[in-house]
């Protein structure tokens, strides 16, 4: 667990008195950090499981669920409100979610060179809400304040700094190869 602590303590400030207490041991990262990687876990997990929602922006009305999810940060993120535990870990969620059903999108049209597939919304729309209302039930877990709780949400959370971090390689990357190529291509394309 130190390890862990160590490799979050560049991404967290690890406040003691924001952090949960889990069989007697503090998790490596604080209460909004804990909601914000296991956000981005399961949006990650969500994705693997609806390809058609990592292969082009989902419905209209489901962007701006995001993007309101990312509004809500501000508020409580920069602790303007802050009424407990359960909202740090709730907002971070919510947060943590909506960077990635936002960013994996943007990611495989930017890497696919600007191609987004088609597909049917109905089905997305559905397990959209149904994943939702899974994420925003996650606080109402707290009692469950078990050993294994406690490895769940750690191995969650390191899970979903690994994978947004692949994410944003994965898009510096390509953006950088069409950048290449486009100048490649310009160089190569005969003169009129």
């Amino acid at each position: 667990m130190s390890y862990l602590a160590y490799l979050f303590s560049f991404l967290c400030s690890q406040d003691a008195s924001r952090s949960f207490l889990v069989a007697g041991h503090a998790l490596p990262m604080c209460q909004r950090c804990t909601g914000l990687y296991m956000g981005m876990a399961l949006g990650f997990i969500y994705v693997l499981l609806r390809p058609q929602h990592r292969r082009n922006f989902p419905p209209r009305w489901i962007v701006c669920v995001n993007i309101l999810c990312l509004l809500v940060m501000p508020v409580f993120g920069f602790h303007l409100l802050d009424p407990g535990p359960a909202w740090r870990l709730w907002t971070g969620l919510i947060y943590g979610n909506a960077i990635i059903l936002l960013l994996v999108p943007a990611a495989w049209i930017l890497c696919t060179g600007g191609k987004e597939r088609a597909g049917d919304s109905g089905p997305a729309s559905v397990s959209f809400v149904l994943f939702f209302v899974l994420l925003n039930s996650i606080p109402l877990w707290l009692p469950l304040r078990s050993t294994w709780f406690l490895y769940c949400v750690v191995v969650l959370a390191t899970v979903g700094a690994i994978c947004t971090a692949a994410c944003i390689a994965a898009v510096v990357f390509c953006a950088i190869c069409q950048v290449i190529w486009k100048g490649v291509r310009h160089v190569d394309a005969p003169e009129a």
